[in-house]
């Protein structure tokens, strides 16, 4: 359900790390490009149905403004693994827009949410329009998938070190077993 943008949305994106240092022209062009959105309980923001959704093209990023989000990744055994939840302020599906690859996990609306997209279309026009605030934005997302991947190598560092190094035998032994992809 889309809805029509409020006055305040430009005071809140401000407190959104990604659109930090932008200029109020910048911010009220990037505001121009938002699609809000209104998500009720067990929506999945990525994908339709009741089929996990990792894998599916995507082409948008979302901030959070209301209510809570699970991001969930299905392990190789099959079983799903909630990975974070997300609440007001947070952004997801950044990746989108930086790589252009499909969807690594799958977002579940676990308390009613209210999001703003934008589009990789988006931020290439803002790049066309606004060069200095395209590098901010996406300079800022650079910075917070660099954060998360910190985050991510504590907890396998912490996860391997309470294993007693039986996990690590393990990843080392499925990523020895993987082919190798010929270099040209």
């Amino acid at each position: 359900m889309l809805v029509k943008r409020d006055s305040q949305l430009s005071v809140f994106l401000r407190s959104v790390p990604i659109f930090h240092d932008l200029k109020p022209s910048s911010m009220d062009q990037l505001c121009d490009y938002l699609e809000e959105q209104v998500w009720d309980v067990g929506e999945q923001i990525f994908g339709e149905g009741d089929t996990f959704s990792e894998g599916d093209s995507g082409r948008r990023m979302y901030i959070l403004r209301e209510g809570e989000v699970e991001v969930l990744r299905r392990a190789s055994s099959g079983h799903v693994i909630s990975i974070v939840r997300l609440g007001p302020g947070e952004t997801f599906g950044e990746m989108a827009l930086v790589e252009l690859q499909s969807r690594s996990a799958t977002v579940v609306v676990r308390k009613k949410a209210r999001t703003y997209s934008l589009t990789n279309l988006d931020l290439f026009t803002l790049y066309r329009t606004d060069p200095n605030a395209y590098v901010f934005v996406l300079q800022n997302i650079c910075r917070m998938l660099s954060r998360r991947l910190r985050k991510a190598d504590s907890r396998i560092v912490d996860y391997l070190d309470t294993t007693g190094g039986a996990a690590a035998a393990k990843l080392k032994a499925k990523a020895a077993s993987k082919p190798k992809k010929a270099k040209r």
